[in-house]
């Protein structure tokens, strides 16, 4: 068993990242009389906003593993697949946002615009990825403590 470490922090600070992210716009398009824009919460044309399913799961699911995680200190193992297979999920979410800019940026007069916004899940997988390299450094030090022993 091993107590609470640095990773909790860096899985927490995922946490608060992806939420406030999950508020904000991370794409806008802008045809000359309309701007849509894409994001969890606020998708659509300005003024007749949409939730984007696809984008609002991937947050959910990102920011709800990261809590669990803090959670599952007592099995190091586990802790260590659920962060990777959070990492895994924040890049397709960020695949999906790029996925999304590339099809529509290609079509005839669409401006595609990066919110910095869009910034938020890459330092969110920043710290997902320090947690990680966190819980290694642990399981190695239990391991050169249990062959000591």
């Amino acid at each position: 068993m091993v107590i609470q470490r640095i990773q909790s922090v860096y899985l927490l600070i995922a946490v608060i990242l992806m939420v406030v992210f999950a508020f904000f716009p991370a794409l806008s398009f802008e045809l000359v009389d309309k701007t849509v824009l894409y994001g969890a919460l606020e998708s659509g044309r300005a003024g007749n906003m949409h939730i984007n399913p696809l984008l609002l799961t991937l947050v959910i699911l990102i920011s709800c593993l990261a809590c669990v995680d803090i959670f599952l200190y007592k099995n190091l193992q586990r802790q260590m697949t659920v962060c990777f297979v959070d990492i895994i999920i924040g890049l397709a979410m960020l695949a999906a946002i790029g996925i999304q800019a590339f099809v529509i940026g290609n079509r005839e007069g669409w401006v595609v615009t990066w919110q910095w916004y869009v910034l938020l899940p890459v330092f969110s997988i920043i710290f997902l990825m320090m947690a990680h390299k966190a819980m290694s450094n642990d399981k190695k030090k239990l391991r050169d403590a249990d062959r000591l022993r």
